[in-house]
């Protein structure tokens, strides 16, 4: 098997991100119990009938009681909000990264009804052993300097906001790092998931959000009030007060040398589709680069990049392919062959070949289907041109999905030194590489289903990977800028 195109729901989500299929919600935006519980009967149906990894980390008896549970939380009446919080916080129970209640998919008047509001905290900040850290203040006060700590927000400590909000996040498994980094708030992008969830769960009375802070190197304890903004006009005024903040996915690739013997990468993106540059051209001549100036210390930084196209990882692996490079196998299970009428009406996708499978697969004696013609494990073979330095690569919780792959082909062969923190995803395996888009037909809330799941061959452990050096993190290494993992990275060059 060649490794799939793993495709973190990104970048599915984003191709699909002006649907207009979807039909507006009614107009009183109430949703009653009857139309609530058949968009019940219709999720649940195409859970069974096509997750490929419902059962992964929960046996059948802990996923009915899910399933029993959202039934009875559907009984009554209810606005949009209420029900896509319920959706959400059922699909977050089901421990997989990639089905979710997607952000971008939703309908143009969902979005302006859940996400689009003058609801948001006018401050963006980073996530700390489940404490906020302000990063950057748009608000009016001043005392919300950097490096601020918000200790509550509307009375509510913090620790009891992350601790709801990560219950309605996604990620894979118990591995909650990825949770936790998806909580942090950088006020980039067109949709975040403290923004979304935090204005639902903790409703704001009047436009102002009551503070309690602590500012860098303080004992006491202040409180103040901030104005509540959007996103849009948040991030104008990151702009004018901090300057350009990167827009596009170019802005998220560089490179750079750090010295005669030192390369610096940086890729925080793998959704190759959203790319303006050739990717493919960029890589190629930094490899030429490197290769004609005799460097040879290569770094490769891609944290906070969750995936995208798996066929990064294979253009990288042939260019650092000194010796032969075999990625983790996996069996790839599907729980279909042909969708059936009764489904098909609510499922969207960009292939039509999803929808029947006839002639390419063959049923397993457990209920599951693996393909007919066995893709076999992807191997990259030894290229006598590939970068014959030292290469390191730089790891962090939000790797999850195409770059989980990466940090454990890398790894499993030493063609890098893995150097951070605990990655994302689950050495247990993920869903994805082909996605279902599943309109309720009633709520018209969009879920994304994959339908492709990767078991290792193995049992392993219900965790991310963790790198060869694995570099802790001070509070104060981040409020002082100071980039621990990198300066870790040259010192070891430096004594190598």
């Amino acid at each position: 098997m060649k490794i799939r195109a793993i495709f973190l729901s990104l970048i599915f989500t984003l191709l699909f991100s002006e649907n207009t299929n979807s039909q507006s919600i009614q107009g009183s935006n109430t949703l009653t119990s009857l139309e609530l519980l058949k968009d019940f009967e219709v999720l649940k149906g195409v859970l069974l009938k096509y997750h490929p990894g419902l059962y992964r980390f929960q046996d059948s008896v802990t996923i009915q009681k899910h399933f029993d549970n959202l039934q009875q939380e559907l009984n009554h009446d209810m606005p949009i909000s209420e029900a896509y919080l319920l959706f959400s916080k059922f699909t977050a129970k089901l421990k997989c990264g990639h089905t979710f209640c997607s952000y971008y998919n939703q309908s143009g008047t969902t979005k302006d009804l859940l996400f689009n509001k003058n609801d948001k905290v006018p401050f963006t900040f980073f996530l700390f052993d489940k404490r906020i850290f302000v990063e950057k203040n748009v608000s009016d006060n001043e005392l919300l300097k950097q490096g601020t700590e918000v200790l509550a927000i509307n009375n509510v400590p913090v620790s009891t906001i992350i601790d709801t909000l990560i219950q309605d996040t996604k990620g894979d498994g118990n591995n909650n790092l990825k949770r936790l980094n998806d909580l942090n708030l950088s006020g980039l992008g067109k949709f975040e998931a403290f923004d979304i969830f935090y204005p639902l769960l903790f409703q704001n009375n009047g436009d102002t959000y009551s503070l309690e802070i602590k500012q860098p190197d303080q004992n006491n304890t202040l409180q103040i009030n901030v104005k509540a903004i959007n996103r849009t006009e948040r991030l104008a005024l990151i702009e004018k007060k901090y300057g350009k903040q990167p827009s596009t996915y170019d802005d998220l690739w560089s490179f750079k040398l750090l010295n005669n013997e030192t390369g610096y990468l940086k890729i925080g993106t793998f959704v190759t589709n959203k790319l303006t540059i050739d990717w493919k051209k960029f890589l190629n001549k930094i490899f030429d680069e490197l290769n004609e100036n005799n460097i040879q210390n290569l770094i490769i930084d891609i944290r906070g990049n969750e995936g995208g196209d798996d066929e990064v990882n294979l253009v990288l692996g042939k260019m650092l392919a000194k010796k032969q490079i075999e990625f983790p196998a996996f069996k790839e299970l599907l729980r279909y062959e042909k969708v059936s009428d009764e489904f098909r009406p609510y499922l969207n996708t960009w292939d039509n070949s999803f929808y029947d499978r006839s002639g390419k697969v063959i049923a397993q004696e457990n209920g599951y289907y693996s393909w007919k013609k066995d893709r076999g494990n992807s191997i990259i073979k030894q290229n006598s041109k590939a970068f014959q330095g030292n290469t390191y690569l730089l790891v962090d919780a939000a790797n999850s999905s195409a770059t989980f792959f990466l940090t454990a082909g890398l790894k499993q062969n030493k063609i890098a030194t893995i150097i951070g923190s605990e990655t994302g995803g689950n050495l247990k395996g993920t869903n994805g590489g082909q996605l279902f888009f599943l309109w309720l037909p009633n709520s018209k809330i969009e879920i994304d289903i994959p339908l492709i799941g990767y078991y290792p061959l193995t049992e392993q452990p219900d965790k991310g990977i963790n790198p060869d050096v694995e570099i802790p993190l001070a509070i104060s290494d981040i409020l002082s800028s100071k980039d621990k993992v990198l300066e870790t990275t040259l010192e070891l060059i430096k004594n190598k």
